[in-house]
């Protein structure tokens, strides 16, 4: 067999994985689409046939009867909020942990490495949050997304921040500016690349969330997109229309801020990663 053949052979072997990962990520979305539009006897029969009838009238529905607008606030509050002091916060630590060669440094970028790692401590949190009075808060839930996010944005800024000269930093130093002024004129927009990668990764991330919103959500109205669905199955049991209309509401948002900036993550993942 020649390297031709060999280099025919393998690129088929590629395309082929691709073609069937690629349907088993689209079979059940396509699956959760068509169900939405059918009604509730059609729906009972879980198949790809189209719907007699495209019912409409479905998304209306759940967006009453599943108070989604309130959802979609909670939501948009949490991952907002959760977004932006995500990449502020980091990307300080990850500058100034990189740009210092100390021994305290060191310690503490291990430390951060250590919680791409480590499982969600979900009871000594509770008692912490009930300690400092935060219980069935907004900002109690907004900061343990920023905590566990940290390590991984922390990792995306450094690769970046290594590749950034010092000079730069010492020159800005030198005309007058401050640490902050320094860092959020000077060395803040070149991190364009990472900032793009982190907030579609954390969005992502605290979008979809469904752990944390369930042990820290006391109260109905504060429900998130991933708790009212929870909620909407149970009690839209057997009406699969209903429930698909609305996942399929729930991830629009997720899925439009995807598809506008999709191109920014790799280019953010590999950010820093060639040094030239």
């Amino acid at each position: 067999m020649n390297y031709k053949t060999k280099k025919t052979l393998s690129r088929t072997a590629v395309y082929i994985i691709c073609i069937i990962a690629t349907f088993l990520v689209l079979f059940p979305f396509f699956l959760v689409i068509l169900t939405s539009f059918k009604s509730v006897e059609e729906a009972a029969i879980v198949d790809l046939s189209m719907p007699k009838q495209i019912l409409w009238e479905n998304f209306s529905y759940v967006m009453e009867q599943g108070n989604l607008l309130r959802a979609f606030k909670n939501s948009l509050l949490i991952t907002g909020c959760s977004v932006l002091l995500t990449v502020l916060v980091s990307s300080v630590t990850a500058f100034v942990l990189t740009r210092r060669s100390d021994k305290l440094s060191k310690v503490l970028s291990n430390y951060f490495l250590i919680g791409m790692i480590a499982p969600l401590a979900l009871i000594p949190e509770v008692i912490i949050v009930k300690m400092i009075g935060l219980s069935g808060t907004y900002l109690s839930i907004i900061l343990i997304h920023v905590a566990a996010r940290m390590p991984l944005s922390i990792m995306i800024y450094s690769g970046v921040v290594k590749g950034i000269p010092r000079s730069l930093d010492e020159s800005a130093m030198l005309e007058g500016c401050g640490f902050f002024r320094m860092f959020f004129q000077v060395v803040f927009p070149l991190l364009k690349p990472a900032i793009f990668t982190n907030v579609i990764i954390v969005f992502m991330g605290v979008w979809n969330d469904f752990q944390i919103s369930l042990y820290f959500v006391t109260d109905i109205a504060k429900n998130t997109v991933p708790l009212s669905i929870y909620s909407f199955v149970g009690y839209m049991t057997y009406k699969w229309n209903y429930v698909c209309a609305f996942i399929v509401l729930s991830i629009l948002p997720i899925l439009i801020v995807y598809c506008c900036a999709q191109k920014y993550i790799v280019d953010g993942m590999i950010a820093g990663a060639v040094k030239n």
